[in-house]
């Protein structure tokens, strides 16, 4: 058997315990019908691999409000390097983006009509690593068992530690197969053509955030935190499975409806490296900060920013706000309305004594003087 199967079907020794199920048992368990081919499931166990948790006990990455900008140009120029230390987190991180990268796709789907396309790469030259990718491995698992949803197919190869997902369409299933597509459509479709990913100019239409889990704002594990290299710090948790799956219907709707122009997803870098990537040298923004911070009990600004909680940006027309509001209110999503497109590159980021909501009446007040309508 090669080292690839070798460490899927071997038993794992981590700290002195030894785990319950091979990572091949654990993958197992989520590919459905469909995924690997057999040379890669099943079998018997190959033998044993001890290892270690990696990692130096868990510290605060210290940042300054001030450098917000600087911290912005740093993380822009930063190429992500996994960590055997937030292995799970990370892993957690890429399924997400691979499902909200899906978001913005044209076409008639839902989450319950996606698979995972997963593929592991790893070595075992330092102590931590093989522990590192069990730990990935078995958050893969977990993770897309709380979404109800499975992998296509998997494989490993060897190089530095790192995992990658991908999403699309789950593979046809015979009529006759028990297997239920929860959240599904009817005759689901993918198309090949995105939303733009790049602001339309109009200064009266809105930005809005939605972040698709409730967890802290923490910066370990974040690029933040790389680039400024700092020591492990805690990491963002994602707490609420079924948050994440109401908060990516609601949004595919109002892409299907057409009511997003343009949108991002929010992963590495967190907040500002969003809007930033949704920028160009013609169209900047100008966000507003101040209502995530009032529900947040005051966090600090430069965890808003920069933690990489998993969430979607959305570019709305002014006229179309009262609709998203009653959409978004009615399944409980939280969203914050950040602020507006600005002529010029760059991202401003402000805070101010008056909410999102209350600019948003202002708006709504103003367009009504000049129109003449309700």
């Amino acid at each position: 058997m090669t080292e690839i199967l070798s460490a899927l079907h071997s038993r794992y020794i981590i700290d002195g315990v030894q785990q319950e199920l091979t990572p091949a048992q654990i993958l197992d368990s989520v590919r459905g019908p469909f995924g690997a081919g057999p040379e890669l499931t099943g079998g018997a166990v190959a033998g044993r691999i001890v290892d270690e948790s990696p990692g130096p006990a868990l510290s605060t990455v210290e940042s300054d409000p001030s450098m917000i900008d600087r911290y912005l140009s740093a993380v822009m120029r930063v190429t992500r390097k996994p960590s055997p230390v937030f292995a799970a987190q990370y892993t957690r991180s890429r399924i997400e983006k691979a499902l909200l990268d899906c978001l913005w796709r044209m076409g008639h789907f839902g989450i319950g009509d996606l698979c995972l396309d997963a593929v592991w790469t790893w070595n075992d030259s330092e102590i931590g690593n093989m522990a590192g990718l069990y730990s990935s491995v078995q958050s893969a698992g977990e993770f897309l068992d709380s979404l109800d949803m499975q992998m296509r197919y998997y494989s490993e190869e060897k190089g530095r530690l790192d995992v990658a997902f991908t999403a699309d369409l789950r593979p046809g299933i015979d009529e006759d197969s028990l297997v239920e597509l929860p959240y599904g459509s009817e005759k689901p479709k993918l198309g090949a053509a995105s939303l733009p990913s790049v602001l339309n100019p109009d200064p009266k239409s809105w930005i809005v955030y939605i972040p698709f889990d409730t967890s802290l704002y923490r910066l370990g594990g974040s690029l933040l935190a790389q680039a400024l290299k700092d020591s492990p710090a805690v990491a963002p948790q994602v707490n609420d499975p079924d948050y994440f799956i109401d908060c990516y219907e609601v949004v595919r709707e109002l892409v299907e409806d057409g009511i997003v122009l343009s949108a991002a997803t929010v992963a590495d870098g967190g907040l500002i490296a969003a809007v930033k990537g949704m920028t160009t040298s013609k169209t900047g923004a100008c966000i507003d900060i101040s209502d995530l911070r009032r529900a947040t009990g005051g966090e600090d600004p430069v965890r808003l920013l920069f933690a990489e909680v998993p969430g979607a940006l959305v570019q709305i027309r002014d006229i179309d706000f009262d609709y998203i509001d009653a959409e978004l209110l009615l399944q409980d999503v939280a969203f914050y309305p950040l602020g507006h497109p600005v002529p010029g590159g760059g991202v401003k980021v402000l805070e101010s004594e008056k909410s999102g909501i209350q600019s948003i009446l202002d708006s709504l007040l103003r367009n009504q003087n000049g129109e003449g309508e309700d």
